[in-house]
């Protein structure tokens, strides 16, 4: 990744965080002289760090599991806040008008080794830890518990657990640093005033179109 100085991020907590709004995990790994990108919702246990892990689940017929191997490399990117930025906002353009657009984004950068589990225990703590995380901010939590001991066995039969072991972390908040602090403030309003609808409003009107390959 393209990474200037003004650009890294490599406060933890910060990073932690990022990865916390943004789950769903690009994972890019090696089938032969191709890569290949899977797109999986992995939590972060431990610190964003060497001898830190994310940890998720895959279908068993998903040939991720199959074609990382035990202990093979792989790079999970996750994507966070992102927005175009145009020139009008800058309240130097009305000074001497050498501006251009450009786009800003946080994304965090995870490699590490890619490790699979079939074991029942471990596949089933992998979906309680990420199902607990992600009804935490339901009314009435789902629990793993609440399904059918018979048919949860069978969805867990139809899943491998994965891990990735990380090595390195890359940070990217590409936020206006290189800008003024009159400039920075100009983004920032005009942001707070965007009508544009969030990812998951976006997803509530896709379903509600049916836009779907039947």
């Amino acid at each position: 990744m393209y990474l200037p100085a003004h650009f890294e991020q490599s406060d933890h907590l910060a990073i932690a965080d990022a990865i916390s709004q943004n789950l769903l995990a690009t994972l890019v790994t090696r089938e032969g002289d191709d890569l290949v990108a899977d797109h999986v919702p992995m939590l972060l246990e431990g610190s964003p760090a060497a001898g830190g892990r994310l940890i998720g689940h895959v279908a068993l017929a998903n040939d991720l599991w199959r074609r990382a191997g035990d202990g093979a490399g792989v790079l999970a990117v996750f994507q966070g806040p992102h927005a175009y930025v145009s020139p009008n906002w800058y309240p130097s353009k009305r000074e001497h008008h050498r501006v251009v657009p450009t786009y800003n984004y946080v994304t965090v950068h995870v490699n590490g080794t890619l490790h699979a589990s079939q074991d029942p225990a471990v596949k089933r703590s992998v979906v309680e830890t990420l199902t607990a995380r992600m009804e935490s901010a339901q009314p009435a939590p789902w629990k793993v518990a609440d399904a059918p001991p018979d048919y949860l066995e069978g969805m867990l039969a139809a899943i491998v657990a994965i891990e990735l072991r990380i090595d390195r972390v890359q940070a990217k908040w590409k936020a206006s640093q290189n800008r003024s602090a009159d400039d920075r403030a100009g983004v920032a309003q005009a942001l707070a005033h965007e009508t544009q609808p969030g990812a998951a409003r976006q997803m509530g009107a896709l379903i509600e179109r049916g836009l779907f390959n039947e």
